[in-house]
């Protein structure tokens, strides 16, 4: 088996280290932006079904794309939140 010997690795230029280092870290910040952002609809997807007795999961399910069943767990979820908050005051 032949192997190739190893590149020195290169150094970067200042800039371009400084340019990918706050590209990076952009990315990271709308990551926790966007997994905020989910929480929040995921939230409001669960309440706003909840609310209704009947349809309100396939009318919040159409509404934002998800299946009926994700959107039925969330408004469980949701009314289970609110029955721990009772039983708790």
């Amino acid at each position: 088996m032949t192997t190739a010997p190893r590149l020195p690795r290169l150094a970067l230029d200042p800039d371009e280290t400084r340019e990918l280092d706050q590209l990076t870290q952009k990315v990271e910040e709308a990551a926790a932006m966007l997994d905020v952002a989910r929480a929040a609809l995921s939230e409001a997807a669960g309440r706003i079904a909840a609310g209704y007795e009947r349809g309100g999961p396939a009318a919040v399910a159409a509404q934002v794309g998800w299946s009926r069943q994700h959107v039925s767990t969330l408004a469980a979820a949701h009314r289970r939140q609110g029955d721990d908050r009772r039983d708790a005051a």
